[in-house]
């Protein structure tokens, strides 16, 4: 009331007359004292939502209309500039299209920003022309969910919400799955098949290498003498007596 009424501060005129000064305190009726009850209600309900900055531009104010009337200029403007921003979201409004490789959450932000800031410059736009605006600004991908949408006996009376969300089930569902792991091609399974192919022959020309050399240092050595232990003891003679 307060704020949208205005309050005007109790005044009295001098008993030698002359201009109005303010009543004190001690001399306000009930009227006065409930409508400046009220005032100081507007001014807190206001405060609180005021952060440093806005707060400087109304600290010297006492009336809870004259605050709200500079706040609304500070943030929407005069009426010219408030019709110069509702243009530019009408404008907005009819190009926005979700382009086919946009998915239809995004398109949704950029819708519903531009709904809400029409809405708080006094031009809110009806559920009826929100839901229009969205069956016809999808792409080809969405047209079977568009007609079972629009062939559903409720949907005259489904708000921009439901058929928001029925959307994006549509879309979520219809979403290639990120937990198939993927397939490996022919190519790379025949590189595999011959890596290992590769290392197996390998493995095998080093076991024939390494007996080669065993038996080359195993017949350098009978070539020497080296025998058997019997063989040896023959060659020293036979055992001293004692």
């Amino acid at each position: 009331m307060s704020v949208e009424d205005g309050y005007d501060l109790p005044m009295m005129t001098p008993a030698g007359g002359g201009q109005d000064v303010l009543k004190p305190k001690a001399q306000w009726n009930a009227q006065e004292f409930e409508a400046s009850k009220w005032n100081r209600k507007a001014m807190h309900a206001i405060m609180c939502a005021m952060d440093e900055n806005q707060y400087k531009l109304i600290q010297n104010t006492q009336i809870a209309k004259a605050v709200w009337d500079i706040l609304q200029v500070a943030h929407e403007g005069t009426e010219v500039v408030k019709e110069s921003k509702l243009q530019v979201l009408q404008t907005q409004f009819e190009l926005l299209r979700i382009g086919e490789d946009e998915c239809f959450n995004d398109f949704e932000i950029k819708l519903m920003d531009i709904v809400n800031q029409s809405h708080q410059l006094g031009d809110p736009y009806s559920d009826r022309r929100v839901k229009q605006k969205i069956m016809r600004s999808l792409p080809d991908r969405f047209e079977s969910k568009v007609t079972a949408i629009e062939e559903n006996s409720g949907y005259m009376d489904m708000k921009p919400s439901e058929v928001i969300g029925r959307l994006l089930t549509y879309e979520s569902r219809k979403a290639p799955s990120t937990t198939t792991p993927p397939k490996k091609s022919k190519g790379i399974a025949l590189k595999a098949s011959k890596d290992a192919k590769e290392a197996k022959h390998e493995s095998d020309e080093d076991l024939a290498l390494f007996v080669k050399r065993f038996n080359k240092v195993m017949g350098f050595k009978k070539k020497k003498g080296f025998g058997s232990r019997g063989q040896d003891l023959k060659k020293k003679g036979s055992f001293k007596k004692f």
